[in-house]
């Protein structure tokens, strides 16, 4: 079951998730100062889930305006690999909170395969919808 953290020093073992996943270009300390300001601006929220006293799963939620539209924005999300069924629940979760929150959308932002991403979410109603256009500025 999710629950919201409100507390510093979970942050901090949340921070520590992103060295779990592959790639990841999201930084610590930005991750930390997202979850730290939505304590405050109440536009980021961040959910966990544990079995007994460990981890197993967590979410960080942003509100964010995307062509006028209320959108919940998955920032991260990361799932333990000993619990595959997660995935499911965190869905559902995410489905459970744009409701409340009156979101109109639900979005993502990944550097995953698009193909992979539409396999296993789109059961659930997810499909692309957008490209994203990069430069790196020097």
């Amino acid at each position: 079951m999710m629950k919201q953290i409100t507390d510093s020093k979970i942050f901090l073992n949340i921070c520590e998730k992103l060295r779990e996943v592959k790639n990841c270009e999201l930084k610590e300390n930005s991750l930390y100062n997202c979850m730290i300001s939505g304590l405050y601006n109440k536009r980021v929220f961040t959910f966990a889930s544990y079995d007994k006293d460990k981890m197993n799963s967590c979410l960080i939620l942003t509100l964010v305006e995307l062509n006028s539209d209320l959108c919940l924005n998955i920032l991260f999300a990361w799932i333990d690999i000993h619990y595959p069924k997660l995935w499911k629940e965190h869905i559902e979760f995410i489905d459970k909170k744009a409701k409340e929150f009156k979101a109109k959308k639900i979005i993502g932002i990944t550097k995953r395969n698009a193909k992979v991403i539409e396999r296993k979410y789109g059961k659930y109603g997810y499909k692309k919808t957008y490209n994203v256009f990069q430069k790196d500025v020097i």
